[in-house]
């Protein structure tokens, strides 16, 4: 008995020793694969980095399909194959050389011609040279840039499609990268978060959580003004599904590129000087509005001609109010033609009447021609404030082409809080249509 008693003990030493080994090399395993997920990333120019926690995400779905199982059956995704080897951090960031519309990625390869198919068929890439030491590839509109070896994927989009080719290059190189003793790289190391930002001494993080995702961080309005903790804004409708205020003045020395709009040419700078500093927007029910349907006829003589029908239709209920000195505000946007007979001009905003009042020190936009703007305001700590609830929305039915990217979510809230002279701090929460599901799992 004594004897069967020792042996069930080494036994159980032994299956415990085996586990304690199990658990040290898949720790080692995973601080391997975070140390080298660090090395030879991010260009040594960057500024703006985002750094994706893949592994955390991999573990956080892994949990959430147990207790969801259910939900992942019957989204029925497909796996998809990008012969890639997705390291245990992805790195997006900016670079100082070039604008902060312009992002740059590289990862390593484990399949170049799967890698090759993904491009094609997922990024729709279709146009490659091959440059001697890598393949270079790049979207019919030239936004989006990539180039590839048997070693490494690099990849860069831009919304002002710039030249990226010489970043690339030197990513593909394996040159000019952040070294891991960089402070950027030891703030992102100390962040854990399924995402983290660093930017310049500002960061933040996001987590995906049930039912919602949660992002926090700190930053610098550069180009605004926030001065104090207090702030008022306008109370909204009772009825507003969607509401927005900004309270921060323009730097008058930050200059504003000329905006090209059709044929219109807008200067910020000149219309900028005559606000007072304080924006909002809601989003209401929606009012109706007079619109003219026109059909083509053929008259007796067999000639094209055009019939108008008056009619109502449906519109959007938007009301936005501008803090100004409205008289010379108005004067400039009728001088560079945004106003035309006391409503926006149709050829910029040819979707509805956007109809325009004043009074002393505001500017009034509307869709509704008789929108009536109370006075009231209340106080709150939030100099910038979002809400939107997408159920209502989705309810008005006036924006058909949101309904597939809003129909799993539930409401978005956007404070941001102004903590001290360069400072400010922001938090964001979206949540979904489902409580008891992983966020990212609802993003898919």
């Amino acid at each position: 008995m004594k004897t069967r008693k020792n042996k069930l003990k080494r036994i159980i030493a032994m299956l415990a020793a085996v586990v304690l080994l199990l658990l040290a090399l898949a720790y080692g395993y995973l601080s391997l694969r975070r140390y080298t997920s660090y090395r030879h990333r991010i260009h040594s120019d960057a500024a703006f980095i985002i750094k994706v926690d893949v592994d955390r995400i991999y573990r956080t779905l892994a949990a959430d399909y147990l207790l969801n199982s259910s939900h992942y059956k019957k989204s029925k995704r497909n796996s998809l194959k990008t012969g890639l080897d997705i390291p245990a951090n992805v790195f997006i960031y900016t670079v100082h050389s070039r604008s902060a519309q312009t992002y740059f990625c590289s990862l390593p390869v484990s399949d170049t011609a799967e890698l090759r198919v993904f491009i094609n068929k997922k990024l729709g890439i279709t146009r490659f040279k091959n440059t001697g030491k890598y393949i270079l590839g790049s979207s019919a509109n030239g936004g989006l840039t990539v180039a590839f070896n048997e070693q490494t994927f690099a990849v860069a989009y831009s919304l002002k499609k710039e030249n990226v080719q010489e970043i690339l290059e030197q990513l593909m190189n394996r040159e000019n990268f952040l070294p891991d003793t960089d402070p950027g790289i030891k703030k992102l190391k100390a962040l854990s978060a399924h995402l983290a930002y660093v930017f310049e001494e500002y960061t933040g993080t996001g987590q995906f959580k049930a039912g919602h995702f949660h992002m926090q961080g700190d930053f610098n309005f550069k180009g605004l003004r926030v001065q104090g903790k207090v702030f008022n804004h306008r109370v909204f409708d009772k009825d507003a599904i969607l509401k927005l205020w900004l309270d921060a003045k323009s730097i008058t020395t930050h200059r504003l590129a000329p905006l090209q709009l059709k044929t219109h040419t807008i200067y910020p700078d000149s219309l900028l000087k005559y606000c007072n500093g304080y924006f909002d927007v809601e989003l209401s029910k929606p009012v109706n509005q007079a619109d003219t349907l026109i059909t083509y006829e053929y008259n007796d003589d067999f000639e094209k001609v055009a019939v108008t029908t008056p009619r109502m239709v449906r519109v959007p209920g938007i009301n936005s109010m501008l803090s100004a000195r409205p008289t010379a505000l108005v004067n400039q946007l009728v001088a560079q033609g945004i106003l035309k007979g006391g409503k926006v001009n149709p050829h910029l905003f040819p979707l509805y009447s956007v109809y325009t009042k004043y009074r002393p020190s505001a500017l009034l936009f509307s869709t509704n021609e008789h929108a009536a703007f109370s006075g009231l305001k209340t106080q709150t700590p939030y100099f910038f404030y979002l809400e939107t609830d997408f159920r209502k929305l989705s309810e008005q039915e006036q924006f058909p082409l949101l309904e597939t990217y809003i129909k799993t979510l539930r409401k978005l809230e956007v404070s941001a809080l102004n903590v001290k002279p360069g400072l400010q701090h922001f938090e964001m929460d979206l949540y979904f249509r489902l409580k008891q599901v992983n966020a990212l799992a609802q993003l898919f």
